[in-house]
C-alpha cells in the first residue's frame, strides 16, 4: 500500500521559514502532529512552522499556525505573509488583497509589488494588548499596565521587560550589545519563565536610531528563528513606549529588514517580504 502523501509549499519571511499545506490535504490527522513530523530538519521538510490553510466564509481563506513542537500559535506576521504569497502564486488574477481568517481574528494583506519569486506585503497585525490577563502574564502581584522595565527574577539576577500581547505573548528587552550576553540561552530560560503560563516570545531589540533598530528573536515552540514579524512590532511599541525611537521604524533582522507603523489610531502595521521557495510532497 502506497504510503498516504500531502502536497505542501515551502516559503520564509527572511529566513523565518514554514510548510503549507492544505486542510483538505490532511485526511483528518492533527495538525500538531503534522508540524512536529513536517518541520523537523533531519527527517522532514524542515520550518519553524505548520500553516494550515481551509475553506472560510469570512475570508478568503482559514489560517492556523503550529510551531514547530506542535503547539499551536495565534498569530505569526511572517508566516501570514507566506500564506497569502503562496494563495497569490497559484491564483490566475493578481488579487490587490488577500484575507486571512485567523485565530485572532481577520487579517488583510495588501499586494505591494513582486520582485521574481518575492513578494512585498502589508497587513494589519492588530493593536497591541497591554493587559497582563491577555498575554497572559502571572506574577506574584498586580502589577501597572502598560507592563515596561519590568523586573524579571531570573536565578540571582534580574532582567528589565516590556510585555505585551500581539496576538501571541511578547516579552521584549532592550538591550545595546547582543554579544554583551548569551541571548540564546537567556531566551530559552525566558520563554518557560513561571510567570507565563503559555510560554512567551523573546524579542531583543537595539535601537540605532529615532526610526531604525536592530532585533533577535527566541519563539516559544521553535526557538531561534532568524526574523519574526509579530516579535518586530512587539519590539517597535517597546522602544517608543520607552522613549527610544518614533512610531513608524525599520527593524533590521539576520536576513533583512521588516517596516513596521504603530499608527496614531493604536493599529499597527507590517511590511516585508515573502518568497515561496518549495513545492513538493511529504510521504507519512
Amino acid at each position: 500500500m502506497a504510503p498516504h502523501s500531502i502536497p505542501f509549499a515551502k516559503a520564509h519571511g527572511l529566513g523565518n521559514d514554514f510548510l503549507l499545506v492544505e486542510q483538505a490535504s490532511m485526511s483528518g490527522r492533527a495538525p500538531g502532529e503534522l508540524a512536529v513530523r513536517m518541520c523537523d530538519r533531519h527527517t522532514g521538510a524542515g520550518a519553524d512552522g505548520l500553516v494550515v490553510l481551509g475553506p472560510s466564509s469570512a475570508a478568503d481563506a482559514s489560517f492556523r499556525i503550529y510551531n514547530a513542537d506542535g503547539s499551536e500559535a495565534g498569530l505569526s506576521g511572517n508566516a501570514v505573509r507566506c500564506a497569502a504569497a503562496w494563495l497569490l502564486s497559484r491564483s490566475e488574477r493578481r488579487a490587490a488583497r488577500i484575507a486571512l481568517e485567523t485565530r485572532v481574528g481577520r487579517r488583510e494583506l495588501f499586494f505591494l509589488g513582486q520582485q521574481g519569486s518575492e513578494w512585498i506585503l502589508r497587513t494589519e497585525i492588530g493593536r497591541p494588548s497591554f493587559a497582563a490577563a491577555d498575554v497572559p502574564f502571572r506574577p506574584p502581584r498586580p502589577v501597572r499596565e502598560p507592563i515596561t522595565n519590568y523586573p524579571l527574577p531570573m536565578g540571582d539576577t534580574i532582567v528589565n521587560a516590556t510585555i505585551l500581547s500581539m496576538g501571541n505573548p511578547q516579552c521584549i528587552l532592550l538591550v545595546d550589545d547582543f554579544e554583551a550576553q548569551d541571548w540564546m540561552a537567556l531566551g530559552a530560560e525566558l520563554e518557560r519563565h513561571p510567570y507565563f503560563p503559555d510560554r512567551a516570545n523573546i524579542g531583543f531589540v537595539r535601537v540605532v536610531s529615532e526610526g531604525q533598530s536592530e532585533a533577535r528573536f527566541w519563539e516559544r515552540g521553535a526557538g531561534h528563528t532568524l526574523a519574526s514579524g509579530t516579535g518586530s512590532c512587539a519590539c517597535v511599541v517597546a522602544a517608543h513606549l520607552a522613549g527610544k525611537t518614533g512610531r513608524r521604524v525599520r527593524v533590521a533582522l539576520e536576513r533583512g529588514e521588516l517596516e513596521v507603523n504603530w499608527r496614531e489610531d493604536g493599529m499597527v502595521e507590517l511590511t516585508g517580504p515573502a518568497v515561496v521557495t518549495v513545492e513538493g510532497t511529504f510521504f507519512l
